[in-house]
């Protein structure tokens, strides 16, 4: 791929992007030394009309076809990125993109989500079947990066889903405990009180997640507001 356009979409100049489409269309399907094609670079700045001129290019293309060396697709950037109406125009295509594909690290488009706390882009992704079951490559579920992201409306919405509350990561922790570790009692006391979550579990070293408490502070609260 040319520089200058990778430049035009990072920079937001529409102009400079239509010359070179206008040149090639086939230029947008050039990876760079990162495996990107420019779609990547125009959803990572966020910039819309680059977005929607291009896609205008890529009625047919899959996007699942064009993952970058690190394995994200257009369609992860945009729900880490956050914006829901880029992730509607990704989504609502002839193809559409799979929901549950998976990064080299095993993130899907939900893990991302959720680790950014984008509530809307999380609802559509779970309103369009994406699963709540998947792992990652440290044994995650998206309800792990939510409890440790201290998210009362994200943990519910994926507990009401039925994300799995006592699946243990590669330490040994379940949700519970990163919501204890990361100081969020109240997601803690949720999950315990709420969704049945088993506080007696002990990871590879025989402790609790009680034990893993950032504080006094968050430990006595979460005792005492256990049902």
């Amino acid at each position: 791929m040319s520089q200058s356009l990778t430049d035009a979409c990072m920079n937001n100049d529409l102009r400079k992007v239509q010359e070179s489409v206008e040149d090639s269309a086939q230029n947008l399907f050039q990876r760079d030394a990162d495996g990107r094609i420019p779609l990547h670079w125009a959803v990572s700045f966020n910039h819309k009309e680059i977005i929607l001129y291009i896609l205008s290019y890529m009625k047919e293309a899959q996007l699942d076809d064009y993952p970058d060396e690190s394995g994200w697709t257009p369609f992860h950037i945009a729900c880490a990125v956050g914006d829901i109406d880029i992730v509607g125009e990704l989504y609502d295509r002839m193809v559409k993109p799979d929901l549950n594909l998976q990064t080299n690290q095993g993130v899907t488009a939900l893990h991302l989500a959720v680790s950014k706390r984008h509530i809307n882009v999380c609802e559509f992704l779970l309103r369009h079947g994406a699963s709540v079951r998947i792992k990652d490559k440290k044994l995650q579920l998206p309800l792990h990066r939510a409890a440790a992201s201290g998210s009362p409306v994200l943990v519910e919405l994926l507990c009401e889903k039925k994300s799995p509350v006592n699946a243990v990561d590669i330490n040994g922790w379940t949700p519970l405990f990163h919501a204890l570790a990361e100081g969020h009692g109240d997601i803690a006391v949720m999950l315990v009180n709420k969704y049945d979550a088993n506080d007696q579990l002990e990871d590879s070293k025989g402790l609790k997640a009680i034990d893993y408490s950032l504080n006094d502070q968050i430990k006595k609260y979460f005792q005492n507001h256990l049902s």
